[in-house]
């Protein structure tokens, strides 16, 4: 019989307190295998309700837990049994005691997210450990920010971690922290300095590589994903911060980049704050004058770079009911999108099809779009959209086509005759 049925059987026997005691003294004597046997019984029986945290916790079982992370062979289950350990604390007015006990022990692996930093693995079970108490204990954070503010600093570190396995990790606690922060009146400037740095941090996240030549067809499309779920962290941060002061934060790195010597910028210092202005789009306000404004006066300037005008033309694709109210924008974004049209770039073609397919969608009640037809230009609305429709029907599935030429007909029907 394995070492696990043992203590199971023992456990329903003569229950868990009696079985703490002889773990105890016995834990120091055996080998790494069964260490690790029992730490995967605490975890399971942790998750079944055998035991509680405070049971646990008044043994030195859960201090050898965090020792244990120091070895190779028991890391794994030992963050298990950490992490198990505090999702059980949950109930913090019932855990005050335990929780008192565990804060400290993890705020103290910080340094270890330095000192293993070249170790993914290890930092990914650090960042778990540190997630999962900032997610049980985030209340706490709110009420006691000077105490527990090192772990919300700890997570910081981890989410700017190059590994992007270990990034994610991190999401689930910036989003519902951001949530009660939200619904707070007013909270300790340490949070805005702690998501001002988290959206400078998912910004650089957002570049893409320098040589695409590095990663394969694959890691290329879960790094495509990969970015529409930053883009989400990026949500979270407007709700601490606000739409306006993150646009600027984009904004600014772009027009940082553009004042420098062309030949020192790379397309994705250009290219990653556009991106991140787009994810942004849904909490924009479609009567701001203040930065979209701002941000719509820099597309004439962009360098011509596929990737920066794919990026450009899915932001005026997500900003479109922001232009149905400013119509005076529509020529600057009309020229753009026909420009698009011209590329040789399919995927740069396919996003000027898609935002003209919004333009036609959002602004078909704009009348200012009337001076545009009556003059029979390249960049004229009727002219792109037939363009569009005569050029471009192998850039889309027949459904696609249908949707874009139903969006220019609704537009068309408000014109007079």
């Amino acid at each position: 019989m394995c070492l696990r049925c043992i203590l199971q059987l023992k456990v329903r026997k003569c229950g868990i307190v009696y079985i703490f005691h002889p773990l105890n003294d016995w834990f120091t004597g055996v080998t790494m295998i069964v260490q690790a046997e029992i730490f995967r019984c605490l975890s399971s029986w942790l998750t079944a309700g055998e035991i509680d945290a405070s049971s646990l916790a008044s043994t030195p079982l859960l201090v050898y837990a965090f020792e244990a992370l120091a070895s190779d062979d028991l890391f794994d289950v030992a963050v298990n049994v950490i992490c198990d350990t505090i999702h059980e604390t949950q109930e913090v007015d019932d855990n005050q005691e335990v929780i008192q006990v565990i804060i400290p022990q993890v705020i103290a692996l910080e340094p270890l997210l330095t000192t293993w930093t070249e170790d993914s693995d290890k930092i990914r079970g650090l960042a778990r450990i540190f997630a999962e108490a900032g997610e049980t204990y985030r209340g706490l954070i709110l009420h006691h920010t000077e105490t527990f503010f090192p772990l919300v600093k700890a997570i910081g570190h981890c989410s700017a971690h190059p590994d992007l396995d270990v990034v994610p990790i991190t999401f689930p606690f910036w989003m519902r922290l951001a949530q009660s922060i939200g619904k707070k009146p007013s909270v300790s400037p340490l949070f805005h300095e702690a998501y001002q740095t988290l959206m400078n941090i998912i910004i650089r996240h957002l570049h893409f590589p320098a040589t695409a030549v590095s990663q394969t067809s694959q890691e290329a499309e879960n790094f495509r994903h990969f970015r529409h779920v930053m883009g989400d962290t990026l949500k979270d941060c407007c709700v601490v911060l606000g739409t306006d002061a993150c646009l600027m934060t984009a904004y600014g790195l772009v027009t940082s980049a553009l004042s420098r010597d062309p030949s020192t910028v790379s397309w994705q210092e250009v290219e990653a704050p556009l991106f991140s202005m787009r994810s942004m789009g849904a909490e924009v306000d479609p009567d701001d004058e203040n930065v979209v404004p701002k941000i719509m006066d820099l597309i004439p300037n962009l360098p011509s770079h596929p990737r920066i005008q794919y990026a450009t033309l899915l932001l005026i694709a997500r900003y479109t009911e922001w232009t149905s109210k400013h119509p005076d924008y529509l020529p600057t974004q009309l020229q753009y999108v026909s420009a698009g049209f011209d590329s040789p770039e399919e995927d740069v073609q396919m996003a000027a099809g898609q935002a003209l397919k919004y333009l036609c969608q959002d602004c078909k009640m704009v009348k200012r779009l009337n001076l545009q037809l009556e003059e029979p230009t390249d960049t004229s609305f009727y002219s792109i959209w037939r363009r569009f429709s005569h050029n471009c029907t192998l850039l889309f599935p027949p459904k696609d086509l249908n949707w874009h030429r139903k969006s220019g007909c609704k537009y068309t029907r408000q014109l007079p005759t």
